[in-house]
C-alpha cells in the first residue's frame, strides 16, 4: 500500500469561452480527455507545479488565475489516493506542441463537452467551470 496520497495539479485553460483538453492513454489502457496536469515535485509550490506541467504537457507558458478547487480520490482496492488541485490558468502564447505521450489537444466549448470520453474528475471540474461562468 501507498504511504502518502500523491498530490496532483490541473490547469484549466481558458481562451475565449473555451477549455483545453488533452486525449491521453490512461491506465485503463483506452484514451480519454484530461484537464492537463501531473505531480507536485517534493519542494515545489503548487502553482509552479501546474507552469512545469502544462509547458511540459502543451508547450504553453501561462498565467495562473486562481485556484478553482480541489478534488479527493481514494480506492483502496487499486492502492490509490490523490488530491487533485484544479486551477484556472490563461495562455501566454498560442504554440501547442505535444511530447509523444498526449495524443491531441484542443479548446473545447460547453455544448463539445458531452461527445467526449471524458475522466471523472475532469468532468466535475469542467461542470463546475461551466456552472459558475454561466
Amino acid at each position: 500500500m501507498g504511504e502518502r496520497p500523491k498530490v496532483i495539479v490541473s490547469g484549466l485553460i481558458e481562451k475565449d469561452g473555451k477549455v483545453l483538453l488533452v486525449k491521453e492513454i490512461l491506465e485503463s489502457k483506452l484514451p480519454y480527455w484530461i484537464v492537463p496536469g501531473g505531480k507536485v515535485e517534493f519542494g515545489e509550490c503548487l502553482v509552479d507545479a501546474v507552469k512545469r506541467e502544462l509547458k511540459e504537457e502543451t508547450n504553453l507558458d501561462v498565467e495562473v488565475l486562481k485556484l478553482l478547487d480541489f478534488k479527493e480520490h481514494i480506492n483502496l482496492k487499486y492502492d490509490y489516493h490523490t488530491v487533485i488541485f484544479f486551477f484556472l490558468a490563461k495562455p501566454l502564447n498560442d504554440s501547442i506542441k505535444l511530447p509523444e505521450e498526449i495524443l491531441d489537444a484542443k479548446f473545447f466549448a460547453k455544448e463539445d463537452l458531452k461527445s467526449l470520453n471524458l475522466v471523472d474528475s475532469a468532468k466535475w471540474v469542467l461542470d463546475k467551470f461551466f456552472t459558475k461562468s454561466a
